[in-house]
């Protein structure tokens, strides 16, 4: 005879650890102080994640020193688990068995934080770190699994193209824009004479979900309410309309089997095996109660530490929760649209934005930057949400 069920236990043992204090996900914070802010109050497991936030919430103010430092920040943490080195990879994979505490993004989202940085360096006419900070994000963007897929980032092999037209690498150019082309076949390659770029980050991020039994799995969706799909910008008599380059919901779900997965399915494994082994020493303690009777009480002392241990293993098994890590980068757009100018283009007007059927919609608020860097060549940048 129990005292008390199994399912019984495993629920007190869940109240238990209801009442536990547990942070909550980062949020998004809409200003670059709220971002700041809220890195002040963070874990030290999410504060890769906020500086991220806060680079993105500084370029939307165009305080572009603040941009940069959350952004090396960010990328030190990151670059000392991603890289091509093999203590990096070493350190993956022990990083991997503890189940992803600390935030280091998802491949896309590694990808991103080098497009931004790379893109501060471009306002400061220092091409050769932006390629750098590009290439870096591509191979970041190929990182999967722990093998390597060749990424499709069409973006970044663009703009890895830019920068070489702009140190005069007529031949890295070509070798890169041909690279993109390869995946964009309908995308034309920038002038020879181009120097000016537009880059439109359009709508919201690709939101991470927690699905399955036990919420052990990562499903992503797109945002919800940012029906912007394609950008026009006045220009003289017409209109520019720069290409859709990039969709990060598909650079987001096109990774193949996700390491972390099989990680969390070892963490059900493991609730499993500590849950069983709770309930068969707490079961034992309650029906030796009988047993303690007849001995005259002379095994109570063994029977309590053995119900200790069934409570301790009931407690750990509800602790080791096969949740997806459902963290990610709020403030990325979900597409980036891209475009070039002459220095004898006609100068650009009011943006447009439109929905799948060509109609008009708003943003909440739409930024729109422009920097002339030390060389005279210019990068427009235009962003549709917080």
């Amino acid at each position: 005879m129990t005292w008390c069920t199994a399912e019984r236990r495993r629920a007190l043992a869940a109240a238990l650890l209801a009442v536990l204090p547990f942070a909550a996900l980062p949020g998004q914070a809409r200003t670059l102080a709220e971002a700041e802010a809220a890195l002040a109050r963070a874990e030290d497991k999410d504060r890769t994640l906020h500086h991220l936030q806060a680079g993105v919430a500084a370029l939307r103010e165009a305080q572009l020193d603040a941009s940069a430092h959350h952004l090396d920040e960010a990328l030190a943490a990151i670059e000392s688990v991603y890289s091509s080195a093999e203590g990096a990879a070493k350190a993956r994979s022990l990083w991997y068995e503890e189940g992803a505490k600390d935030f280091k993004g998802e491949p896309y989202e590694r990808a991103m934080a080098f497009y931004y940085r790379g893109l501060v360096y471009l306002t400061e006419a220092d091409y050769e770190n932006a390629r750098a900070s590009f290439r870096s994000a591509l191979m970041q963007s190929s990182f999967a699994e722990e093998q390597r897929y060749r990424s499709g980032f069409a973006t970044l092999m663009f703009l890895d193209g830019w920068c070489s037209q702009l140190l005069g690498d007529a031949a890295q150019a070509a070798e890169a824009y041909a690279e993109a082309a390869g995946y964009r076949r309908d995308w034309t390659p920038p002038a020879p004479d181009a120097d000016t770029l537009v880059i439109a980050e359009l709508a919201g991020a690709p939101r991470k979900l927690g699905d399955g039994v036990g919420n052990h799995e990562i499903v992503y969706r797109r945002a919800k309410r940012t029906p912007e799909k394609r950008i026009e910008i006045a220009q003289g008599a017409g209109a520019l309309k720069p290409y859709a380059m990039e969709d990060l919901y598909v650079q987001a779900t096109h990774r193949g089997a996700r390491e972390i997965d099989r990680i969390i399915d070892g963490k059900v494994a493991f609730q499993k095996t500590t849950g069983a082994i709770g309930d068969a020493a707490a079961t034992l303690a309650s029906e030796g109660a009988l047993i303690n009777v007849a001995l005259d009480g002379s095994a109570g002392r063994a029977l309590g530490g053995l119900a200790a241990v069934g409570a301790i293993a009931a407690l750990v098994s509800a602790n080791v929760k096969p949740r997806a890590d459902v963290r990610y980068w709020a403030n990325l757009p979900e597409s980036l649209h891209v475009a070039t100018l002459g220095a004898a283009a006609a100068p650009l007007g009011d943006v447009r934005l439109l929905d799948d059927a060509g109609q008009a919609v708003a943003s909440d608020e739409l930024v729109r930057r422009e920097w002339t860097d030390p060389k005279g060549r210019r990068l427009v940048w235009i962003k549709t949400r917080r």
